[in-house]
């Protein structure tokens, strides 16, 4: 005869878990597609780490989230006295605030989230010698954590279009493909930076100096119509931000559709630059928990 069984023992044991260990293995790295479907099982992390980022971010400053605000208008201020009066940009008979606003806002965006993905993985070492998730989660969640402030301030140029002498036609429809476009070199640079900078801090010394400089090498202070026609491609395939940052300032300070063809050369770059950081990325990874 069988042994009796126990059915509630039974439906008891199989209601337990048993703890999931992790092992690294230092030898061998994890396949691109491996590293993206783990991505995606642990987007809930992701997740948690961009909403804690907006919470500490904003937690003990008294204008809150208003500093989304209040860090483009400051810069357009300075941007209309020095280069709308003392320099006198040629802008084509756009406003010159609706013309710099129209670009400063998304580069607000590339600068500030660079700027703390580049540093995620530092800040939370000591969450991933404690604890497994994926070693680019930070990095991510510190990124999406900054969209907020660019929809605050997409907002604030819809809605002060009637003083900036923003053109504000049916071409607004193309805001959602841009900031998808905007978002893709910011990943591509936060992630080889995140990882380089857990191995030398030189990094975060020289990423505000580098930063400064991709401004100034971006249509942001300037029209693109500076750059000769024949060299605009090759600078908006060089320079990733230039298609989307030119796609902004059309669509809201101009009121017509982006300009496709530089566009997609951005958005060639970005994907082969994504794709290249996130492989050197995890490459590194292995040995973060160790060395931050």
């Amino acid at each position: 005869m069988e042994p009796a069984t126990d059915p509630k023992a039974g439906r008891h044991s199989a209601d337990r878990r048993e703890p999931i260990e992790h092992v690294f293995d230092a030898s061998t790295a994890a396949t691109l597609r491996s590293a993206l479907r783990e991505l995606t099982d642990y987007r809930e992390v992701v997740w948690s780490f961009a909403v804690r980022s907006v919470r500490v971010r904003y937690k003990q400053a008294a204008f809150g989230i208003a500093w989304a605000v209040l860090q483009p208008l400051a810069l357009l201020t300075l941007f209309i006295v020095f280069f709308g009066r003392v320099v006198k940009v040629d802008t084509g008979g756009v406003p010159y605030a609706a013309f710099a606003i129209s670009a400063l806002v998304p580069w607000q965006f590339v600068s500030t989230g660079v700027a703390y993905g580049a540093n995620a993985l530092v800040a939370d070492g000591h969450l991933m010698r404690k604890a497994y998730f994926p070693r680019e989660a930070p990095v991510l969640g510190g990124l999406i954590s900054y969209l907020p402030d660019l929809g605050v301030g997409l907002v604030l140029l819809l809605a002060t279009a009637p003083i900036t002498g923003a053109r504000i036609t049916s071409s607004i429809i193309y805001l959602p493909l841009l900031v998808a476009t905007l978002a893709l070199p910011a990943v591509a640079v936060s992630l080889p930076l995140s990882a380089l900078t857990v191995y030398y801090r030189d990094f975060r010394f020289g990423l505000p100096l580098a930063m400064q400089l991709w401004l100034f090498a971006s249509p942001v202070a300037y029209p693109l119509t500076r750059v000769p026609h024949s060299w605009r491609g090759a600078y908006a395939a060089i320079n990733p931000v230039v298609g989307t940052l030119e796609g902004f300032r059309r669509v809201i300070a101009v009121g017509v559709a982006p300009d496709w063809r530089l566009l997609g050369y951005g958005t060639v770059t970005s994907c082969l630059l994504v794709l290249a950081g996130y492989r050197m990325f995890k490459r590194l990874e292995r040995q973060f928990a160790d060395v931050v």
